[in-house]
């Protein structure tokens, strides 16, 4: 195990940079927590009482499966229309004031899920509203993020989106958990109404945050731009230099290239990075998260488990857990390697699932139970590893910079696309044919591993700039780790690699004088 001292976002990552990567992450803990109080309020019974109904097989209250499919996929109708605004919004106000925006969209739908104290619909409509602002996040947040940090860091930079998603899923079920004992509506409004703080910590901490660089510079503000730099890396760091390397590879993709609308993701060369985007987020979907954030209380109850609720929360506590070594796994590994490996074993446990309960899912023993249980477990923490942030990682810096908006707009749309079907889909699955439906999403697992060999390039360690220069050039995907960039971007790097390095020595040179 390496060093943590010894790695890179130990030594490069500065307490401003840590503060904004939290705080602009707010939105995913938003994307978490939204996802993952439906699924356990399911499981609810004062939520049942208020908006299902009787069900004398079960001799208990449920939701119907028509409303958990209603419930559950119309979000992504809100998801699709956050995704389509943002571009425009990132483009014509910024990085910066669509945070604001998104803040503003989420108190809305909060509102309205909190008011629909005798309406199940006016909750879906508030639903859709709360995942409108989280189209918006999942395009802003990633991008912001990949504009900020310097390209060594970038991996645990965006990881952090998928940091915070993790922490807001398990924080909605712990929520849940503990209010599972109270009998009134407040067993399920009290996990409503925790969703403010998303919102309110954007808001207060939006006057600390500075306009992302690349953006200000895009837009012909060099001044600013160099403040913003300062602002990210210390006032030590040369921002005249990197402004003007900036600059420099700004004008010559608009030289080589003019892109700026939606078709032109599908021409030259940006076709490529466009599937990219679109395909890791398409089969993170499909192997299996819509299932595990959405359904996995409804599914352990139909396997017979007493307790799903602590289940779920120990199946999200393991898998936030992980998530904190991947700040340094994506980092250290790579992105390639992590995605590979990841797929592969999320396949051998959801199959392992599938194949443990095939014959009789309603009868397990307690030893099957735990089984199972053990799979899931492994399943999330290989999944946040992996799957989790590589996703967001990737889609926020495989597009160039001229399409990044529209690049991370199609990517978002492909998982929020794929995870309608299965969100409405899954219900009716799962009640016919059982255990058996995870073998359906470890056969997507194998595809991934399919998809990531051919098509995923390895994107460590390099410069939003070097990999315009790479996929500029067709390089092919086995040869991204090794090939040696000449252009803009290489200097940028070394620019970037320079100056951490002379703060890093200055450090240390001070940390020595205070022994002394």
């Amino acid at each position: 195990m390496f060093a943590i001292k010894e790695s890179a976002l130990y030594q490069e990552l500065s307490p401003r940079l840590l503060f904004i990567g939290c705080f602009v992450s707010l939105g995913a803990m938003g994307f978490g927590f939204d996802n993952s109080w439906w699924g356990g309020a399911l499981g609810l019974t004062p939520f049942a009482q208020k908006y299902g109904s009787w069900d004398p097989s079960a001799n208990d209250w449920s939701i119907p499966s028509e409303k958990q499919s209603a419930g559950t996929g119309t979000g992504s109708a809100g998801i699709i229309f956050g995704c389509l605004a943002s571009p425009w919004l990132c483009s014509h106000l910024g990085r910066k004031p669509t945070l604001l925006v998104m803040a503003a969209v989420l108190s809305v739908g909060i509102v309205l899920e909190a008011s629909a104290v005798t309406s199940f619909w006016q909750l879906v409509v508030g639903r859709i509203v709360v995942y409108s602002g989280i189209g918006i996040a999942s395009n802003v947040v990633p991008m912001y993020q990949s504009e900020c940090a310097p390209a060594k860091i970038r991996g645990a930079f965006l990881t952090a989106y998928s940091f915070w998603n993790t922490f807001g899923g398990f924080l909605a079920t712990l929520v849940v958990y503990l209010c599972q004992s109270l009998k009134s509506e407040w067993g399920y409004l009290t996990v409503i109404l925790c969703q403010l703080t998303v919102p309110i910590g954007i808001i207060l901490s939006y006057p600390l945050l500075p306009e992302t660089p690349r953006y200000l510079v895009y837009s012909g503000r060099y001044e600013e731009a160099e403040t913003a730099i300062k602002e990210l890396y210390g006032a030590h760091y040369n921002a005249a230099e990197e402004v003007q390397l900036l600059r420099l590879q700004v004008e010559e993709q608009r030289e080589l290239h003019r892109a700026t609308s939606l078709m032109d993701c599908f021409r030259g060369t940006n076709m490529r990075r466009t599937i990219i985007a679109i395909g890791v987020q398409v089969l993170q979907q499909a192997q299996g998260i819509s299932f595990i954030n959405n359904f996995i209380v409804t599914f352990m109850k139909q396997l017979g488990f007493a307790d799903p609720l602590k289940y779920n929360v120990i199946v999200l506590a393991c898998g936030l857990v992980a998530n904190v070594f991947s700040f340094f796994t994506f980092d250290k590994v790579g992105r390639r390697s992590s995605m590979f490996t990841g797929a592969f074993f999320m396949a051998a446990m959801m199959i392992g699932v599938g194949g443990t309960t095939a014959n009789d899912y309603e009868g397990l023993s307690p030893m099957t139970q735990n089984g199972c249980i053990a799979m899931l477990v492994l399943w999330y923490v290989i999944y946040a590893l992996s799957w989790g942030p590589g996703v967001w990682i990737l889609g926020g810096e495989i597009g160039t910079g001229q399409l990044r908006e529209r690049t991370l707009l199609l990517s978002s749309l492909g998982s929020f696309v794929t995870s309608v079907p299965i969100n409405f889909v899954n219900p009716y699955v799962q009640a016919q044919i059982g255990g058996r439906t995870a073998i359906i999403y470890g056969s997507f697992s194998v595809a991934a591993m399919v998809f990531v060999y051919f098509c995923l390039p390895e994107t460590k360690d390099r410069s939003l700039e070097e990999l315009d220069e790479m996929f500029q050039q067709k390089v092919p995907t086995t040869q991204f780790k090794d090939y040696v960039c000449t252009g803009l971007g290489a200097q940028i790097r070394q620019l970037e690699n320079k100056e951490i390095e002379a703060d890093l020595k200055g450090r240390q040179i001070e940390h020595v004088e205070a022994a002394i």
